[in-house]
């Protein structure tokens, strides 16, 4: 930061007109406005809109700016957001907060709007939007933004606290609408006073109120909500939110389902319907995931086509257009003096069209948000819910209601724009959004054969590695925090109504969850490896709901303190499902690096979706003298015993193989029969990672083909036997 001298000279102003400035540039693309003022004049420039003049700093600069600690120490928000606060349950609001206190609201909201909390409500989500075009026929014309705010309405208050909250919509819309206005600087505060808005805030404040105190003493078994989440919360501390805190942060939920998810939604859906050819592969994409089951948020992570498109319209129509602060103190940045009271405002929409991370940033391109090219995972320029401590915390929420809407319309309906040669034109009412012209035209309601018509999808484990931010350090140094423990047949792993501490990955064996109920304990569910327990104790910071007992045998579980957990829910927005499989992903490539140490780790990540993780029972045959060698098994944990058949028919030992050694691959290198019999020792069950015939091959081929060294060490194994 340099020191502010009289040399420092202000910020350039972008051209406009007398008396209004660059109103109508701002009302017509804000992001157009802000991009080329940035190209023209570097990172800190001045522009007026209406009434209000704002200095901006812009793009990667910007960035710098919020990472070194400037946005603390020179910058406030209370100004703006302290009066929304007030408005929202009388509470002190996260957006006008800083240093500490903002890091607690952060890290509870985080939390609180997580994709882990929101992750039970996936099939709400879907059946919100399945009741909202049930009535839909062909030729019917809908506008665009006011029939997606209405839904995700009805979504949010689901996941919000379980129930519809429909007769309230107009009330809520209100609210949102005098809130976002004022907050974002376009209304002054004294429309706050307005009879009508008024008279909405108390209506919704009373409905919100009542239902927090209702749910506070909620004990049923009924899903938990983002609510109960709020009301549950605990500072490392020990300290509560108060309930005026729970009512702010319950309602601050309507802003995003009303304002942002029409928006956002609406740009997805403008792009989808422009490009016939993408509509139609987002079409089978998603009837492939209905026919497979969606319930959860790790279903719709497998969305991979849907959310590129969704994560190329964040970046070319950017929602969020700034983050507006006012100077605390004069000083300057980049050579240019910023004065004590202007309004500041962060803006990363320059990074959204910079020419270093993306390829032609001025075109739609989903696919550049696709593997291999994944533009908005490196550089650093993907930032559409804010930069840094301050982006919003609900993002996963967001994507989870976005991306369910978007796949029921196009799983159910054939829709075109309306009219057919719709441009899109933008209205700013504060943020950018398609104009009330915009609509789309139901041509026809898909039949359930035309829906239903497809193959299942690969197992989870296949599909691992494709989640958003596993390689991310914060990740990575999490899951090294993973411990393996060995639970005894009949041993207790947590007890009922115990403190919540830890959580579980099955990793061998089977476990057996109970409840007491009348005196008397009873099963509720019998879980196997590759499952968990122990997320619900955790999250909403409650004693164990249930018991849960080694049965069977040995039971080996993989397992992640509560900090760790839940900074893996706060800061990269995993489910616990999600959490899970990446400790399993991790696992099998320990043991495939213990039995293939040829590999390199960039070979291992290569070949691991190649291979799917079953258990065998104790003495089963995994493969067969004399029978076709179709797949290569790798044994995770657990013995298995390698025999062979002599001329004069009599069974002999030859081997006993255990974690990390590998069997089956002589078949399929010599292209013949079974040489011998493989089959799971009497000691108890086995894990195994097995491939077939092609992912065997592509193992092979990803160390040189035939002469690698990976195939060179089987060679020389099958020599050694011979």
């Amino acid at each position: 930061m340099e020191r502010v001298n009289k040399k420092a000279t202000r910020p350039p102003r972008v051209k406009g007109v007398p008396l209004i400035g660059n109103t109508f540039q701002f009302l017509r693309d804000t992001s157009k406005l802000l991009d080329n003022a940035y190209r023209k004049h570097g990172a800190v420039f001045r522009l007026r809109a209406l009434w209000l003049k704002y200095t901006v700093i812009g793009g990667f600069e910007a960035k710098r700016f919020l990472h070194e600690g400037l946005a603390e120490k020179y910058l406030s928000r209370h100004r703006i957001f302290d009066a929304v606060g007030k408005q929202l349950g009388n509470a002190d609001f996260v957006l006008g907060q800083s240093g500490p206190r903002h890091l607690r609201f952060r890290r509870l909201l985080a939390v609180a709007y997580s994709r882990e909390v929101a992750s039970q409500f996936v099939p709400d989500f879907i059946q919100a939007t399945r009741h909202a075009i049930r009535t839909w026929t062909p030729g019917s014309i809908r506008g665009v933004i006011n029939t997606v705010k209405e839904i995700a309405f009805e979504q949010y208050c689901r996941a919000m606290c379980g129930r519809s909250l429909n007769e309230y919509y107009k009330d809520c819309c209100l609210v949102t609408e005098y809130n976002m206005n004022i907050g974002g600087r376009v209304w002054p505060f004294w429309m706050y006073k307005m009879p009508s808005y008024q008279a909405a805030r108390q209506r919704v404040l009373q409905l919100v109120t009542g239902m927090a105190l209702e749910r506070r003493n909620n004990s049923t078994d009924a899903p938990k909500t983002i609510m109960d989440t709020l009301l549950t919360f605990r500072d490392k501390d020990g300290s509560a939110l108060d309930l005026d805190e729970v009512v702010c942060y319950s309602m601050y939920g309507f802003a995003g389902s009303i304002s942002y998810m029409g928006r956002v939604i609406g740009f997805m859906l403008y792009e989808i319907m422009k490009d016939p050819g993408l509509h139609r592969q987002l079409v089978e994409e998603v009837d492939y995931l209905f026919a497979d089951g969606i319930n959860r948020a790790e279903d719709i992570r497998r969305m991979e086509l849907l959310a590129a498109v969704y994560n190329e319209s964040l970046r070319f129509h950017p929602v969020s257009q700034g983050m507006p602060f006012y100077a605390e103190k004069d000083f300057v940045f980049e050579g240019k003096k910023i004065c004590a009271g202007d309004l500041t405002v962060l803006s990363q929409v320059p990074m959204s069209f910079s020419e270093s991370c993306f390829v032609n940033p001025h075109r739609f391109d989903h696919r550049r948000m696709l593997t291999p090219r994944n533009e908005h995972r490196s550089g650093g320029a993907f930032h559409p819910f804010g930069i840094g401590h301050r982006t919003c915390t609900a993002t996963g929420l967001v994507e989870l209601m976005a991306l369910s809407m978007v796949a029921v319309f196009l799983h159910e309906l054939e829709f075109q724009m309306s009219p057919e040669k719709y441009h899109l034109s933008l209205s700013v009412k504060p943020l950018p959004a398609p104009n009330d012209k915009f609509k789309f035209k139901v041509t026809k309601r898909r039949t359930e054969q035309e829906r239903t018509n497809v193959e299942r999808l690969l197992p989870e484990e296949q599909i691992v590695a494709t989640y958003p931010g596993y390689d991310q350090p914060a990740v990575r140094e999490a899951l090294k925090q993973a411990r393996r423990r060995t639970y005894e047949d009949g041993e207790v792993i947590i007890g009922q109504g115990e403190p919540a501490e830890t959580f579980y990955i099955i990793e061998t064996g089977t476990a057996r969850v109970t409840k007491a109920k009348d005196g008397t304990e009873v099963e509720i569910a019998l879980l196997h490896a590759g499952e968990y327990f122990g997320e619900i104790g955790l999250l909403y910071q409650v004693p164990r709901t249930a018991k849960v007992t080694a049965v069977g045998g040995p039971l080996a579980v993989i397992e992640l303190s509560r900090p760790t957990f839940l900074d893996l829910v706060a800061s990269s927005d995993f489910v616990s499902g999600e959490i899970a499989a990446m400790v399993r992903k991790r696992i099998l490539q320990n043991r495939l690096r213990e039995a293939m140490p040829e590999l390199q780790v960039s070979e291992l990540a290569q070949i691991l979706p190649e291979f799917t993780s079953e258990t065998r029972t104790a003495g089963e045959v995994v493969i067969r003298q004399g029978d076709d060698a179709d797949r290569f098994y790798i044994i995770v944990d657990g013995e298995a015993i390698v025999s062979q058949r002599t001329s004069e028919n009599v069974s002999r030992e030859i081997a006993r193989l255990t974690s990390g050694q590998y069997f089956g691959e002589i078949g399929l290198l010599q292209g013949c029969l079974r040489t011998a019999t493989v089959r799971i020792s009497d000691l108890g069950p086995a894990t195994l990672l097995s491939t077939d015939r092609r992912g065997f091959n592509a193992m092979i081929s990803t160390t040189g083909g035939t002469k690698g060294d990976l195939a060179q060490a089987m060679l020389r194994r099958i020599s050694a036997r011979a």
